[in-house]
């Protein structure tokens, strides 16, 4: 159990670490958009507006994240820095919640340098990390834990809140499912008898009182799962969930293994790489410290760091926010560390000569584990503020040379200037269609797609169905846009599994770049986007002055986007 230290100044340790958190991540609010940030927020717009996902909005993600993002795009409009915003309140609250998971074992002092790693972590990552479902997934774990946990009367209604929560994380990340465990056996193991010899494996309550308490969290779990079937079941988008997400999204996770080559040394490196080899090393250091008769403090936390790995493991493709699920955890495990060597420094060993070599080794461990990382940090903390200001003078000039950009996908050097354009150029009522993966443009200028297909990925992706594509091109001719834009250098190999941009791949959908040949003009050229616009039919006088200009105009290399083939 906690010592005397870590039972002190609670509130004091939980403000502090707190206070640090929100220092760290104000900076967040000069976040652009990403990629996936703006087709939420696009879909969760227009689930507002009546229309239904999948079957109107596609998007190959679970269902939960959309309805969030549709509650969270109505306070502030469309506005960039929203999204550093919701971030700051997410990662205050997860704040909490790591804190008072990792006290309830380790006592405050440790939760608060769990706090500390975990905000700095989040914040290092970039806006690639914000807000996305990995993060309202463990919100939701966590509640559910908590409620479970929590000790008074109305225990069933709180075992059946939790069982919802974890059926909200169910429909957030399907893999969630695996966190069943933390919230259905760990709060009844009683971890002390794994400090005993040999080891025993007991629970807190008689084996029928535990499994009337987990048949009411399934029941809420049911419940959970049997409102979204239904929703979908009486808005008549059952047939566009099934295709999506029981047919297409297995497809999409099981072809990459097949077609990337060395998948697994790749994704295997990106493990290793995005938790660290350091935090990797501090687990198992925290481990074999807790041997010593130490391990019902440490193990509920290890055991709950091992599902979190198995829910990221579990999507195969590990990209930095997929590992949301074992931050906080793998965090809680430093702030471990942080307590033992603490406590080592502390020690009263007899003899003053063995004394004084126990806290010279402690303490260079400490020098060579902590001053690294908090130089890095500190330096980052600077940087981040930097940027703060630069964005508070010019957020305009600010976006267009954004520091943290880790992949040229954003683009938001091209995306800003089209944005512009079309608030411009544009009337009530006037459409626009991105061949990219650009959903940005659709939510800052609030004009509407005139098919589901928010973002292109499914139509240039080895496992999207056929048939989708001549769904675009059906759409597109029922509902021409106003305008069209064609982005370039947009490649996602490691999603769509080729090595195509968008523009290059009109030159295998002839269907698209028929339509657009035909019926769009060419207005303007930016960084990485086309911008093409609705070609109005010329009267009998302009013809002849048409036919003059076009040879010139076509010189240009955009002017019109590749012929068909054949």
């Amino acid at each position: 159990m906690p010592n005397s230290i870590a039972r002190t100044g609670s509130r004091l340790w939980l403000v502090g670490s707190l206070f640090f958190v929100l220092f760290r991540a104000l900076p967040n609010l000069s976040y652009p958009i990403g990629r996936d940030q703006a087709s939420f927020l696009v879909i969760g717009e227009g689930l507002l507006r009546g229309q239904r996902l999948y079957r109107d909005l596609w998007d190959n993600k679970p269902p939960g994240i959309f309805a969030i993002y549709a509650s969270l795009e109505k306070p502030f409009g469309h506005v960039m820095w929203s999204l550093g915003v919701f971030d700051i309140l997410w990662l205050l609250a997860i704040s909490y919640c790591v804190f008072r998971f990792t006290a309830h074992y380790l006592g405050p002092s440790a939760a608060a340098i769990a706090v500390v790693v975990n905000g700095a972590w989040h914040c290092s990552f970039g806006y690639t990390n914000a807000v996305q479902p990995e993060c309202f997934v463990m919100l939701l774990v966590f509640a559910g834990y908590f409620l479970v946990t929590a000790e008074g009367r109305w225990q069933p209604a709180r075992d059946l809140l939790a069982g919802i929560c974890l059926g909200g994380a169910f429909w957030l990340k399907y893999n969630a499912l695996l966190f069943v465990p933390f919230l259905a056996l760990f709060p009844y193991v009683d971890w002390r008898g794994f400090d005993l010899r040999p080891r025993q494996l007991r629970l807190l309550a008689p084996w029928r009182a535990w499994l009337a308490r987990v048949a009411v969290l399934f029941a809420g779990f049911l419940m959970a799962l049997a409102v979204v079937v239904g929703y979908f079941h009486l808005t008549g988008s059952w047939a566009a969930f099934k295709e999506v997400q029981l047919e297409v999204l297995p497809r999409y996770g099981m072809m990459a293994p097949k077609m990337i080559p060395r998948f697994w040394v790749i994704e295997t490196g990106r493990a290793l790489y995005w938790v660290g080899g350091w935090t990797w090393a501090a687990t198992g250091a925290a481990f074999l410290l807790a041997e010593d008769g130490d391990l019902s403090r440490l193990l509920p936390i290890l055991a709950t760091t091992a599902l979190g790995c198995a829910v990221t493991v579990s999507q195969l493709r590990f990209f930095p926010y997929t590992f949301e699920t074992c931050f906080p955890l793998f965090a809680a495990s430093w702030g471990y560390l942080g307590l033992k060597a603490y406590e080592g420094l502390k020690q009263s060993t007899p003899g003053s000569r063995r004394r004084w070599m126990t806290r010279l080794l402690v303490g260079g461990a400490l020098t060579v584990i902590v001053v690294g990382p908090v130089r890095k940090e500190v330096t980052a903390i600077a940087d981040r503020y930097r940027d703060l200001a630069w964005w508070r003078r010019d957020p305009r000039d600010f976006f267009v040379h954004y520091p943290a950009i880790r992949s040229t996908v954003e683009n938001l050097d091209g995306q800003l200037p089209v944005i512009d354009s079309l608030r411009r150029l544009s009337r009530p009522g006037d459409g626009v269609f991105i061949w990219g993966t650009a959903p940005l443009i659709y939510y800052m200028t609030g004009l509407r797609p005139p098919t589901r297909f928010v973002s292109n990925i499914p139509l240039i992706s080895a496992w999207g169905p056929p048939e989708w594509r001549d769904e675009l091109v059906r759409d597109l001719k029922k509902r021409p846009p106003e305008f069209l834009v064609v982005a370039e250098d947009d490649k996602i190999p490691d999603i769509a599994l080729n090595s195509l941009d968008s523009d290059q791949y009109l030159a295998q959908y002839p269907e698209l770049s028929g339509f657009i040949f035909t019926n769009y003009s060419f207005t303007a050229d930016y960084p990485h986007y086309l911008l093409y616009r609705r070609r109005r039919p010329p009267s009998k006088s302009a013809n002849a002055g048409l036919k003059a200009s076009a040879t010139i105009g076509r010189r240009r290399r955009h002017e019109q986007p590749p012929r068909p083939q054949g």
